[in-house]
């Protein structure tokens, strides 16, 4: 199957797959939910807290993609559209389970070079200050706040995955940056 998908663009890759998919080739979802299954897990665990709901949330979120899949009219925009579809879930098990756990980032996760010295232990405890900040955020602002800083996403990607409009996304970044560095500038006397 792997000479039946043109590599290149993301997106147009997820198009092609989609399309194999659509034909009766089921390995082709497989193969997307290999591609995006480690971005969708960290989502996931940063909004959850915890890997157990974390892992749950990821594979409801691609359980839900595949039996809505036929219905997805952008195909080359499928990342943005299960990012959306994960948040959702977690969101949703959010309200349901009214979680008070502080966010994971996936960053500390990722995050292997911990020393033992001063400037690592002064690392670890901007990186938890931050994180509090980020808790302290209105859902929108965090939700595009770890979008944009820990995804990496553009604004439009943001708009797409968040049903807001870009410039709503960008607003989002803006007051949730400030709230942040408010918070810092408070809690460290800057």
């Amino acid at each position: 199957m792997s000479n039946e998908v043109v590599k290149g663009n993301s997106g147009q890759e997820d198009a092609e797959l989609i399309g194999l998919f659509l034909q009766g080739k089921e390995e082709a979802f497989n193969r997307l939910v290999f591609k995006h299954k480690e971005k969708i897990y960290f989502l996931a665990l940063r909004v959850l807290g915890n890997h157990h709901d974390a892992e749950e949330a990821s594979q409801e979120a691609f359980i839900k993609a595949y039996k809505a899949l036929r219905k997805l009219k952008e195909r080359k925009y499928f990342f943005t559209w299960l990012y959306r579809i994960t948040f959702n879930v977690c969101m949703t098990r959010k309200k349901a389970a009214r979680f008070t756990e502080p966010l994971d980032s996936a960053a500390e996760l990722r995050d292997s070079s911990a020393g033992q010295g001063e400037e690592s232990v002064e690392k670890d405890q901007l990186k938890k200050a931050v994180k509090e900040m980020m808790c302290a955020l209105p859902r929108q602002q965090r939700a595009v706040f770890v979008m944009r800083i820990y995804d990496e996403m553009k604004f439009e990607e943001i708009a797409q995955a968040t049903g807001l409009t870009t410039g709503g996304a960008k607003a989002n970044f803006f007051n949730a940056v400030q709230k942040i560095k408010k918070g810092m500038r408070t809690k460290y006397e800057l």
